[in-house]
């Protein structure tokens, strides 16, 4: 959404949820990205609910401290790639018949009226054609996504208010998947584990293409939650034991799990494992499902080659090594650098203990750097 491209500034990734703000900037000297600024700034609880902007003028202040902070000073305004909710959002892969730019844009909109559960005329649209799963001459597959315009005005508001420009908007798993890249580039079909800081989403992607994705509760607040609850400890203290502890305690022993007699540990074990479990029989279900339908479809797509585990609550220790058990396929946490050089950057130990969350904005940034690059060709 939104994309201008005569543009000769800087343009930032910005990262909205509802517990913080991201920012990140990147270069491209020499052919290779490196980070040139970023930042990342705790919401007080309430700015955002769920998706939904609850306080947009405490969220702009926080927005502008941010920008501050992460981007430096600059005249006029800044220019940014922003995310959206993906809890808000319809996405679906429709299959449509070959058709001019001008023409598809009509029959996508037409064709969306039996999909999405809204009025047309209260939403944004927008779709990308995306790599077919098998070749077609008379037909191809399109990627529709919409969201409320009550929710993306909200965005721009805010964005307008805190002196930045929005010049491209897209969906979190868009952001992620993009950022994921390099970590599944030599395999076809991968499942992203994005564990963001009030939900969770299961992105299913095929031949860098977004094919569906799933949402459910369980998330990295739930794990910081559990810790602080079961040893009466502060939140901060329980995210240091879940990056430091976490879960890692147990063995592949035929599948199962076997903790330590470190008593913390083992509280800190017992306090997650019960979630994990619904978390990754959700996730299962999801798979299946996807699956199912894919071979219902005659697609080669139905066989997972990897599974890619990020956002906040990917730094539980030990959470890929569990879902791998239980999903039975390789899995792999998505930390930078994914292809970007943070060793210049003057505040790379933000992004070294932060970079498991940073997988939507360092998405953003990567979108943000193309614009930065095509309004300058």
């Amino acid at each position: 959404m939104f994309d201008f491209l005569n543009l000769s500034k800087e343009v930032h990734g910005l990262e909205i949820t509802d517990n913080y703000a991201r920012m990140m900037h990147l270069m491209r000297p020499g052919g290779h990205l490196i980070v040139n600024s970023a930042g990342c700034l705790p919401l007080k609880k309430g700015l955002v609910q769920n998706g939904e902007i609850r306080n947009e003028p405490e969220l702009v202040l926080a927005i502008k401290k941010l920008a501050a902070q992460s981007a430096g000073r600059s005249s006029g305004k800044r220019w940014v790639a922003v995310s959206l909710p993906e809890n808000k959002a319809f996405f679906k892969v429709i299959t449509m018949p070959r058709l001019s730019q001008d023409e598809m844009r009509s029959a996508v909109i037409f064709e969306s009226e039996n999909h999405i559960p809204l009025p047309l005329d209260k939403v944004y649209l927008d779709f990308e054609e995306v790599a077919p799963e098998s070749f077609s001459e008379n037909h191809c597959q399109v990627a529709v996504a919409a969201l409320s315009r009550e929710l993306v005005d909200s965005y721009d508001r805010v964005c307008d208010a805190a002196g930045l420009s929005p010049i491209a908007m897209e969906l979190e798993s868009q952001s992620a998947a993009r950022a994921a890249k390099q970590s599944f580039i030599s395999h076809r079909n991968a499942a992203l584990i994005k564990i963001g800081d009030t939900q969770s989403s299961v992105i299913f992607i095929s031949r860098g293409s977004v094919r569906a994705v799933f949402s459910m509760p369980i998330s990295n607040g739930y794990f910081i939650e559990k810790i602080a609850q079961e040893l009466s400890v502060d939140f901060s203290e329980a995210e240091r034991l879940k990056v430091d502890y976490g879960i890692v305690d147990f063995e592949r022993k035929a599948g199962s799990l076997n903790v330590d007699n470190n008593e913390q540990k083992r509280k800190i074990f017992e306090a997650l494992v019960p979630g994990l479990v619904d978390f990754t029989q959700q996730t299962q279900k999801y798979i299946s499902y996807y699956q199912d339908r894919a071979k219902s479809g005659a697609l080669d797509e139905a066989v997972l080659d990897k599974v890619i585990v990020c956002g906040g609550g990917a730094n539980l220790k030990g959470i890929d090594d569990f879902l791998a058990i239980k999903l039975e396929v390789p899995v792999e946490r998505l930390v930078l650098p994914i292809g970007i050089d943070i060793n210049h950057f003057k505040n790379s130990e933000f992004l070294k203990n932060s970079a498991n969350g940073c997988a939507v904005v360092a998405g953003l940034a990567m979108r943000a750097q193309e614009i930065e690059a095509q309004s300058k060709s």
